[in-house]
C-alpha cells in the first residue's frame, strides 16, 4: 500500500496562516463597507439577488481583501522586468487588469493592491492573494512568451513571481 505524504511530513503545516479570512461559519449575512462584497454561506460574492436576502438581517464588515490593501499585507508579488516592459508598459497594465476581473468573478478577494514602478525598468504588482499572483504570472507567460519563476513562501501564504522578457 502505498503511503500518503501530507504537507506537514514535507516540511510545512497545512493548517491556514492567513490571519485575514474568518475562522468559522456565521449564519449571519454580511456586506463590505468598502467593496460592498457580500459574505453569505461560508463565502463571498459580488452580487447577490435581493430574493436570497430578503428578510435576513445584514452586518457591515470590512472583508479579507480591503482589510489586506488597507494593511498593505500582499498574498502575491509579481515583478515584471526587461527592456520588453518598457516599450509596451500599457498593454502589460491592460493584460494585469484583465485577469483581476477574471479573478474577481470566481473570488471577488482576488484584487490587485498596488501597481508601481520601481525605477528600474520593472513593474512590481502587489496582489491580495497568491492566486491571482500566479493568474497574472501564467497570462504573461502567454502573451508575452518570456520567462516566469514562482517562489513560494511555505510560512506566509505568499508568493513571488518573475516575469523577465528582454526587447527582441
Amino acid at each position: 500500500m502505498k503511503k500518503r505524504i501530507t504537507k506537514t511530513e514535507r516540511g510545512y503545516d497545512i493548517v491556514n496562516k492567513d490571519p485575514y479570512l474568518p475562522r468559522g461559519a456565521s449564519g449571519k449575512l454580511a456586506v463590505c463597507e468598502g467593496c460592498q462584497a457580500v459574505y453569505m454561506k461560508k463565502r463571498w460574492y459580488l452580487k447577490v439577488d435581493a430574493a436570497k436576502t430578503a428578510g435576513v438581517p445584514v452586518t457591515k464588515v470590512v472583508c479579507p481583501a480591503c482589510l489586506k490593501i488597507r494593511d498593505n499585507f500582499p498574498g502575491g508579488i509579481v515583478t515584471v522586468s526587461g527592456d520588453f516592459v518598457i516599450a509596451r508598459k500599457e498593454e502589460f497594465l491592460h493584460l494585469v487588469r484583465n485577469e483581476e476581473q477574471r479573478a474577481r468573478g470566481f473570488n471577488p478577494l482576488e484584487r490587485v493592491m498596488s501597481i508601481k514602478e520601481n525605477g528600474h525598468g520593472s513593474i512590481v504588482i502587489n496582489t491580495t492573494n497568491e492566486k491571482l499572483a500566479q493568474r497574472i504570472g501564467r497570462a504573461m507567460k502567454k502573451a508575452f512568451h518570456g520567462e516566469v519563476t514562482y517562489r513560494w513562501s511555505h510560512d506566509d501564504k505568499l508568493v513571488r513571481v518573475d516575469w523577465v522578457r528582454e526587447a527582441a
